[in-house]
């Protein structure tokens, strides 16, 4: 967790040249960049969450949950788990709910 956050603020500085064109400043961009850390590592650590391929993206300070989950139930935890982040003002779900398919053996 600590290299995800040490990561996340090591890009924050390398982009921080590039708040001209992203209306942000250095200290936003880090901000969003630790919330949008957190946020994975809370997903990645939850065990109804942790194999889905869920996409957060913060701007400041409000998140965007994008990717596919298997039920309402998985959708309303990664919101949770997002709210409860610090930082966070606000969270949109993009999230589509898609039941994971079971594989079943083919008939030979």
């Amino acid at each position: 967790m600590k290299k995800i956050l040490l990561f996340a603020l090591i890009a924050a500085f390398a982009f921080s040249g590039c708040a001209s064109m992203t209306g942000k400043s250095a200290g936003e961009t880090i901000d969003d960049a630790v919330i949008t850390s957190s946020v994975n590592g809370k997903i990645i650590a939850d065990p109804m969450l942790k194999f889905l391929k869920i996409d957060v993206d913060t701007f400041n300070g409000n998140v965007t949950l994008s990717g596919s989950v298997a039920n309402k139930e998985a959708e309303q935890r990664a919101i949770e788990l997002a709210r409860g982040t610090k930082g966070v003002k606000s969270v949109k779900s993009n999230l589509m709910i898609r039941p994971m398919q079971q594989k079943t053996p083919q008939a030979q």
